[in-house]
């Protein structure tokens, strides 16, 4: 009985070995989007706007809104002053509040493996880096003026 119970086990984990080994080398290839140091999305409002910003290690970003994407380099400043201000941010908690408002924006921020979803009101430690990471999105999305 214990053999038969063993040679079971050993053919199972002989069958399971291929599909491991199949799903570790069809990986996709990294890019900015999954290797993103920062991320931040808005979304909602009457309009049903999608507004996204990631932001890899090296300060290389992509923007995209409705049907407009956009990737660029941050300068040393703004990747910087980013840092610094999303250092700052200590509200990692997730939180419901607002979501039932009619008309209310949901923001997702995400930041060295930390991430938050707030509706509504943002927490007063994430305006700083939302409206730098805004105006990147502005900025990106519709040129120089």
């Amino acid at each position: 009985m214990l053999k038969r119970v063993a040679v079971a086990a050993i053919v199972a984990a002989m069958a399971a070995g291929p599909a491991v080994a199949w799903a570790e080398t069809s990986a996709p290839t990294v890019t900015v989007r999954s290797a993103a140091m920062i991320s931040y999305e808005k979304s909602g409002g009457f309009a049903g706007i999608r507004q996204s910003i990631t932001i890899g290690q090296y300060g290389e970003a992509h923007v995209a809104a409705a049907a407009t994407t956009a990737d660029f380099q941050l300068t040393d400043e703004e990747f910087r002053s980013l840092r610094r201000r999303l250092g700052n941010v200590s509200t990692w908690s997730s939180s419901s509040a607002g979501c039932d408002v009619a008309d209310h924006f949901t923001r997702t921020l995400s930041y060295r493996g930390r991430q938050a979803t707030r509706c509504h009101e943002l927490p007063s430690d994430w305006r700083s880096a939302t409206t730098q990471l805004e105006g990147l999105i502005a900025s990106h999305l519709t040129g120089p003026s």
